[in-house]
């Protein structure tokens, strides 16, 4: 630069400096839970990136605005017996760790599931076909050790997930039910009411809230309370789109299955912006997309449109609004990660695409979205 020209520039520049109020910091926005203290627990699925300091910032945003949180891979069966009695506790103990320190209530996610599960829990021994007792003794001894070891700590276990079926019939045809039987639900829940007879136990599923998969939900929810299996509430995964599906779908559900008796968890709560032929959490599908769809499929790859966001926001808002005209059966409502850039619906269905379905943005400042949420809380 011309030394003259910079001579001239810089008392110009403080000049200017000082005719403008000087720029304050953002405030920080009050604590999430504290808005929903005496209404339900607000929830987070953390990461094991963010467990293991990966994710830089994230832990501070749990611990500030959440009293739930859930491993959202950590205590799955193959992070946790990756081979037959050889636990790994690492990543779900620093979860732990943390509630303690903050006070907020641990989720255990999941303890039953055909997914996420290691091969061995469904080989059968010397190359014969997996027998129902040895399927069961696995089974039993997993859900003794993982809800053994963290038994008053642990104060909610996601016990069997996933376990209906999308098609003809209840249930799914799933390796363990092909061991066991259809009684292996109410096994895996008295296997957890024997290991931490205190701890609120959960099915979880997604799409139970829509009325092609509701009925069967009710069906096997009544049976299973016929038969005396403790099981305390049910989980209404709520993988949603700002889209579908109509939130009166959810409400009846949340009043279906209340009346059983049962608490209402919203356990996977997610609003995704971008287009899906697919409506569902079933992580076997995947959907691709060529290049001439990817204008369509993946439109907002470098920001969301204003009208969009806002969009998200009301869908937000409103969903909480439904939630806590029913806080009296709702226990708590978990979101399905923290931020933006770590939700799993960037890659599902169709992998490599940008979506926006959380409460903080990618830079993990709050979006509109957070603040419609606070705003419907009374806050």
């Amino acid at each position: 630069m011309n030394k003259n020209l910079l001579f001239l520039t810089l008392p110009f520049a403080l000049t200017l400096g000082s005719t403008f109020p000087e720029r304050k910091p953002m405030v920080e926005p009050a604590p999430l839970k504290d808005s929903f203290k005496g209404k339900f627990r607000i929830g987070a699925a953390v990461s094991t990136a963010t467990l293991r300091g990966q994710e830089a910032g994230v832990e501070p945003i749990v611990r500030r605005h959440f009293d739930s949180v859930t491993a959202e891979n950590a205590m799955k069966p193959d992070a946790m017996q990756p081979r037959e009695g050889q636990f790994t506790f690492d990543d779900a103990d620093k979860l732990v760790a943390m509630a303690t320190e903050t006070g907020a209530e641990v989720v255990g996610h999941t303890l039953v599931w055909h997914s996420q599960t290691p091969g061995w829990f469904f080989e059968g021994k010397d190359g014969q076909p997996l027998s129902r007792d040895v399927a069961l003794a696995r089974m039993r001894a997993h859900i003794k050790t993982v809800v053994g070891r963290y038994k008053g700590r642990v104060k909610e276990w996601d016990v069997v997930n996933e376990a209906i079926n999308d098609g003809p019939g209840v249930l799914r045809d799933t390796p363990w039910r092909k061991a066991i039987g259809d009684d292996y639900i109410a096994e895996a829940f008295r296997a957890a009411h024997e290991a931490d007879p205190s701890a609120i136990l959960v099915y979880n599923d997604y799409n139970i809230e829509l009325d092609y998969k509701r009925p069967k939900a009710l069906e096997l929810l009544k049976k299973l309370l016929d038969q005396k299996v403790p099981v305390h509430a049910v989980g209404i995964q709520s993988h949603w789109r700002i889209e579908n599906p109509p939130l009166a779908e959810a409400e009846k559900a949340i009043q279906e299955f209340s009346a059983l008796g049962l608490k209402v968890m919203i356990t996977e709560l997610d609003m995704g912006v971008l287009p899906s032929r697919y409506q569902g959490a079933d992580i076997s599908v995947t959907e691709g997309m060529t290049p001439e769809q990817v204008a369509v499929m993946n439109p907002y790859t470098k920001a969301l449109p204003d009208e969009i966001d806002q969009k998200h926001a009301e869908k937000m808002a409103s969903a909480f609004e439904l939630f806590l005209r029913y806080r009296k059966v709702i226990g708590r409502v978990t979101l399905w990660g923290v931020h933006d850039g770590g939700s799993w619906l960037n890659n599902f269905p169709v992998r490599g695409r940008t979506d926006y379905p959380l409460l903080f943005d990618r830079s993990l400042k709050p979006k509109p979205a957070f603040f419609a949420v606070q705003k419907a809380a009374g806050s």
